[in-house]
């Protein structure tokens, strides 16, 4: 199977890097990386608190829902943001319907996008480091080969307002590297 990518600009490069991919997620959150709240995120929320509902996000702390207009502002900063921030599945959602999950240190994977229009480009770097793949309902029936009553179409019939985790049985092996 072939398609084409978009990975990491060279500002946040996708990492060099193998493992397995062990599970799919169909309408996955965004756990929005500490360094995008950081340097993106968070200065827009401080600015806005209103920012994360216009970005379909939630605020949490600990395992709960933070409501974002309850917060005192005036002691937090990007340096010293106290909250992780996730964004919900569904439209708009920068990591598409689904997400194929290879567990790493990186904290990067395989996932769908929204942005289809960078696939046409000829240069693809423009990611915070992971690898959004232009056809991922192909790739999931590639992926998906040696699984039993899964494939491409069982996945799209799981597309909703909820996430869902689908492990697999044959763990796919993958390996990131750069060829010129």
């Amino acid at each position: 199977f072939s398609t084409r990518v978009v990975v990491g600009k060279p500002s946040t490069p996708t990492p060099v890097f193998s493992n397995s991919i062990k599970n799919i997620v169909v309408n996955p959150y965004w756990n929005v990386p500490s360094s995008i709240i950081a340097k993106e995120i968070a200065p827009h929320m401080l600015a806005n608190p209103d920012y994360l509902d216009s970005q379909h996000m939630e605020l949490v702390s600990g395992a709960r829902v933070v409501n974002a207009a309850a917060v005192d502002w005036s002691s937090v900063g990007p340096s010293n943001f106290p909250f992780s921030i996730r964004q919900l599945p569904g439209a708009g959602n920068a990591l598409g319907n689904v997400k194929f999950l290879f567990p790493n240190e990186h904290n990067v994977y395989l996932h769908d996008t929204p942005s289809k229009s960078l696939f046409a480009n000829s240069v693809r770097a423009y990611s915070h480091g992971c690898v959004r793949v232009q056809n991922p309902m192909d790739f999931a029936d590639a992926l998906l080969k040696n699984e039993t009553n899964l494939n491409a179409k069982v996945l799209e019939s799981m597309y909703g307002p909820s996430e869902r985790w689908v492990n697999l049985k044959t763990h796919v092996p993958v390996h990131i590297t750069y060829f010129t």
